[in-house]
């Protein structure tokens, strides 16, 4: 029961970021398929962990905190919530590549290979955020959680741990995409009522909470060394994110502007032809 309680109140932003992915993939996906892409996540986070842990394979290898047993939930050699970031790390990734593909105005955009390449993308950009903030867990409420055996070139982290969870994002994305397949593509009336805007917000909601951890650390911790890292990550998120930004915006000003083409043929053919003048005079 204490590790039960420690895993759900004492990963407690876990927890949040799980509630907000069964709130808006029930609403969107129905308890069916929640279920079904859940199942494949969490058999996915625990395969990738563990295989990582004993063989370097996919993220080569590294450890856990040894010292976190019988305070949460393992598996394996894994912390059990851990692998179930993997449900809401995908599903916020797929759905918010919906809505920036598809525009404020539409639920699908126009080229499904580009939803889920745009998904794959978010989520690797995603962790390249969250995962090396984690490694400075010792100087914030994370605590210690793990760490890599070798140096890495993003922040600590190795290139093959990127393309193993490129790999990972790749057969998490596709499980959402096969089974959300036949959604039809319908009209918005406004950004407001997107049915994937709460997505989105998950989405960032993350990479912000994660890099105004590392701008608290920054400006609390003595040691240069970890000031220096986590200023370069706070940094990190505003390099990334002002690009794409930027892309969405110039993406989103295309397609309204494809609609009002769109529009204004049709409203020429709908106008009404002016009526014939009448000749002569009444009373002739």
């Amino acid at each position: 029961m204490q590790e039960i309680v420690g895993a759900v109140v004492g990963r407690w932003y876990v927890t949040g970021f799980g509630i907000a992915f069964a709130v808006n993939a029930l609403r969107h996906l129905g308890w069916r398929r929640t279920l079904q892409y859940a199942v494949v996540a969490l058999v996915v986070g625990v395969a990738a962990e563990n295989g990582s842990v004993h063989f370097g394979i996919p993220y080569t290898r590294y450890a856990f905190d040894e010292a976190l047993r019988g305070d949460e939930v393992f598996v394996g050699d894994v912390p059990l919530m851990v692998s179930l970031s993997y449900t809401f790390m995908g599903y916020f990734a797929f759905a918010a590549a919906r809505l920036v593909m598809s525009g404020p105005r539409r639920t699908r955009g126009p080229m499904p290979v580009l939803e889920y390449l745009t998904a794959v993308v978010l989520a690797v950009w995603a962790l390249w955020i969250v995962d090396p903030i984690s490694r400075l867990g010792a100087h914030f409420f994370l605590g210690e959680l793990f760490h890599y055996d070798g140096p890495g070139f993003w922040f600590g982290l190795p290139l093959g741990s990127q393309v193993g969870f490129t790999l990972t994002a790749a057969i998490l994305v596709g499980t959402l995409t096969w089974l959300t397949r036949d959604d039809p593509a319908e009209p918005v009336a406004r950004l407001a009522d997107h049915p994937h805007l709460p997505a989105l917000g998950s989405y960032l909601g993350q990479v912000l909470f994660m890099t105004g951890t590392a701008f608290y650390v920054a400006r609390t911790n003595s040691d240069p060394a970890v000031v220096r890292m986590a200023d370069g990550l706070a940094g990190a998120t505003f390099i990334i994110g002002i690009p794409m930004v930027l892309l969405v915006a110039v993406h989103w000003r295309s397609l309204a502007l494809a609609a009002d083409d769109d529009v204004e043929p049709a409203a020429e053919l709908d106008e009404p032809e002016p009526m014939p003048a009448l000749s002569g005079q009444q009373g002739d």
